[in-house]
């Protein structure tokens, strides 16, 4: 429970931070879709790792596990369909931190 409570925390700080990060430079825009798309690709990797070891790990975790894979399937979604350059870096931003958290927790103590 106290995972779930900070993970829901990361993402409301995630969101919160929308309102507060400067304007990205146009070099910075233009290279958001290779950023979206690498990380796309780590999302990719790890998810498959997930699976892997979902059935062999307490419930507790494994909840844990596919509500990060679900932020960060959502972070990516909003990345990629954002209207603004700000709001894609915000939420590829949550993407990434959904996907570390997805990566710690498959591979942290059981």
């Amino acid at each position: 429970m106290k995972h779930l409570a900070f993970a829901l925390a990361a993402a409301a700080l995630s969101i919160a931070s929308c309102a507060t990060m400067s304007t990205p430079s146009v070099e910075t825009a233009a290279h958001i879709g290779t950023a979206i798309d690498r990380a796309q690709a780590a999302y990719d990797r790890i998810a498959l790792a997930a699976d892997v070891v979902l059935p062999f790990v307490s419930d507790d975790r494994a909840a844990r596990i596919r509500l990060a894979m679900s932020l960060a399937e959502r972070g990516l979604l909003a990345a990629r369909s954002a209207a603004t350059a700000t709001e894609q870096l915000a939420a590829l931003k949550q993407a990434e931190a959904a996907t570390a958290t997805i990566e710690t927790t498959t591979v942290g103590p059981r």
